[in-house]
């Protein structure tokens, strides 16, 4: 009896925001799923993480069971990287470094969409806010005060509208953040995991010559 209130509380709250509550729900939406899929790529990336050694020791071995066992970026960059390299370490150094900066790129995938997303949810939930003072302007204008009905639908269009905005935003901008301060650490690491890569390879073709 009181999921069933309270699906109603929400119907009925949802209906009295007007047309501009369908795309702040798909906004909405549309924010939250890929900020949970990116926030679950960052943990099941994180766990799988090894250092740069291990990952040559595991190169080694068979590929299928390099990959399972590698995030996808340190499996990305190390084979790539072992697959191209040459003898010369420079050109080694530039090659790895623009292997680096792919899967920098991809790390803040999605993580700008998601802060635009945030900001533009209080802009629609404005533009619920004018339209429905629009409303209850053009019902005084017909019917003067009198009509309170009226004009309590357009007043409740406008306020909430507003707050459904912030309601979307606040939480959207906090996770956003979060997610843009994991993906500058998983750059970071990145920077690293590289540095340690080159170090062991060339350390390798060192000792070979």
């Amino acid at each position: 009896m009181l999921q069933h209130n309270l699906i109603e509380r929400m119907v009925e709250h949802f209906q009295a925001g007007g047309e501009i509550m369908i795309p702040l729900m798909f906004l909405s939406l549309l924010m939250w799923t890929l900020a949970i899929v990116k926030s679950i790529r960052f943990l099941r990336e994180r766990k799988r993480e090894r250092g740069a050694s291990q990952c040559l020791e595991m190169f080694r071995g068979e590929a299928s069971v390099c990959k399972a066992g590698l995030a996808q970026w340190q499996w990305d960059i190390l084979s790539q990287y072992m697959n191209e390299r040459c003898e010369d370490p420079e050109l080694n150094r530039d090659m790895l470094e623009a292997i680096r900066m792919r899967q920098e790129f991809k790390a803040m995938r999605y993580i700008g969409t998601i802060l635009i997303l945030a900001a533009i949810a209080p802009l629609l939930g404005l533009l619920g806010t004018v339209t429905g003072m629009i409303t209850t302007f053009d019902v005084i204008s017909e019917f003067g005060t009198g009509n309170a009905r009226a004009l309590a639908s357009g007043i409740s269009e406008a306020l909430v509208t507003t707050q459904s905005g912030l309601v979307v935003a606040v939480p959207g901008l906090l996770l956003g953040g979060l997610l843009f301060r994991r993906a500058e650490k998983l750059k970071a690491r990145m920077e690293l995991f590289c540095i340690g890569l080159q170090e062991h390879t060339d350390g390798i073709a060192t000792a070979g010559e």
